[in-house]
């Protein structure tokens, strides 16, 4: 069974009515949430390849990435989305989502990411630009392990979150991220 991106994502009907941080994009109210720093989805060739050995271990054997079209500065009306192979590198990955993006990581891209189980996605916020992993607690130290995570990954973003939310001169923004991603009370367990 295919699990669809709007299965994992609260996906808007419009561009205009886009769900995207500090609102709650993932349907899942179980799920735990880890943060780490944003920009791609790995730091590396070496956490990509880490990455993929992970997702075959649960099970998985391909994983999708849908762009946020409502989120995304951009004219276009529909979503580039396109599916991976846990067999790819790093390199495959790029170079597919340069033949959309030429100015991958340069541009105003979010990303959904998830696979076909159902119990893991991968939000990639350009603002704030965390990338925010929301999973079953059965998966939470297989994504630390592969991401570096310490405790949920709030302390390792914080500087970068505080930042990014100073400048919006919004408190509550903060305060709606924290509270609807569960970031100082997430379970704090293994790594």
């Amino acid at each position: 069974m295919k699990t669809d991106t709007s299965d994992i994502f609260s996906i808007a009907d419009s561009p205009d009515k886009v769900v995207c941080p500090p609102n709650q994009v993932f349907k899942n109210k179980d799920f735990i949430f880890l943060l780490t720093d944003g920009g791609h989805i790995v730091d590396d060739a070496i956490q990509y390849y880490m990455f993929m050995m992970m997702l075959k271990e649960i099970g998985e054997k391909e994983f999708t990435i849908r762009e946020n079209i409502g989120a995304t500065l951009t004219h276009r009306s529909e979503p580039f989305e396109t599916t991976f192979s846990v067999d790819n590198t790093l390199d495959d990955f790029d170079k597919k989502i340069k033949e959309f993006d030429e100015h991958f990581g340069l541009t105003t891209l979010h990303w959904f990411v998830h696979g076909q189980k159902g119990n893991w996605g991968i939000y990639l916020a350009e603002w704030p630009t965390v990338n925010i992993i929301g999973c079953t607690t059965d998966l939470i130290d297989k994504f630390k392990a592969v991401f570096k995570i310490v405790g949920n990954g709030y302390s390792q973003v914080k500087e970068l979150l505080d930042q990014e939310f100073r400048v919006t001169k919004d408190s509550e923004m903060e305060k709606e991220f924290i509270e609807n991603y569960k970031i100082k009370n997430a379970p704090q367990q293994g790594v």
